[in-house]
Parts: structure tokens; sequence; C-alpha cells
């Protein structure tokens, strides 16, 4: 035997390389880690603990809640309208003394039978536009009529402006 050459079980030099012989086999090389187990644990089987479920629940509350805020909000428009939802030929038929006056309007009423032009312009734009009373377009037209016949510049450009509208 050569002097560079090692049997099996000697040792080399340490300059030499030694060739390290693997069985052939068609199977992959398993891996192998060591793990460092709790006392107590030897022998036994550890499984992973399944990852706890998320809290998803996030969403659904804020829909809810999100929910019952618009149905909150539906709930007061509808009742906050009172009997302005009622059919307009019914408010039309009922017929308007002057104890049904509204009182935003009761000033400018009691103002204009006294011959106020501006007070009679204005009862028409309330009416014609539905300002604090119940709309009806020809009561305002009246009321911008008796105004430009009271000599209110402004209700008889305003009069001619809306009858060129309604035409």
């Amino acid at each position: 035997m050569r002097d560079h050459e090692t049997q099996p079980g000697q040792e080399g030099s340490p300059d030499q390389t030694q060739k390290l012989v693997l069985p052939l086999t068609s199977e992959a090389p398993q891996r192998t880690q060591k793990i460092s187990l709790p006392a107590g644990t030897a022998g036994q089987t550890q499984t992973p603990h399944p990852p706890a479920p998320s809290r998803s629940r996030g969403w659904k509350l804020s829909l809810v809640l999100g929910g019952l805020i618009v149905l909150g909000g539906a709930v007061f428009l509808v009742s906050s309208r009172g009997p302005a939802l009622q059919a307009p030929a019914a408010r039309a038929a009922a017929p308007e003394s002057e104890a049904e006056v509204p009182s935003a309007a009761r000033a400018y009423l009691d103002q204009a039978k006294a011959g106020d032009a501006n007070a009679m312009r204005m009862l028409g734009a309330m009416y014609y536009y539905g300002l604090d009373v119940p709309p009806n377009r020809e009561k305002g037209l009246s009321w911008y009529r008796k105004a430009a016949e009271a000599g209110s510049e402004v209700a008889r450009t305003e009069l001619s402006r809306l009858e060129a509208v309604g035409k």
C-alpha cells in the first residue's frame, strides 16, 4: 500500500482529502431534526396545535350597527315629516281658515291685510315655494299679483318670471 492511501478506520494526513462513498438508492435521503422536548414528554408524539379561529365578527358587527343607524335615520325622517306625507289632493281640498295659518305667516298676513306690499310679496314667495307653509302655487301667484298691484316692483318682476316659467 502506498503512503498516501488510507484504509477504512485509519486517519490520513490532515492535508489529504477522503472520499465519502454513499450507497446508491432510489429513495431520497431522509432528513431528521433533533428537537428538545419538554420534561415529561419523552416518547410521546407531538402534533402541532391547529391555529386559533380568527375573530372575523368585526365586519358583521359594523354591518349590523350601520344598518341600525340607517334604519333609525329613516324612521326619524318619516316621523318628522308628519302631515307632509299626505297626498297633495288631500291637502289642497282642506280649506284654510285664518286659524290654520302657520305662525310664520301670521305676521305677514296681518301686515298684508293692512296694505303692505312687501308683506304681500313675502306671502307670495312663502306659498309659491312652500316656505314654512304648505305649498300652494295658485295662492302664491295671487299674493304676488296683489303685491304688484300695490306697487312692488320686485313682486312685478318675480311674477312675470314665474308666469313665463309656468307657460
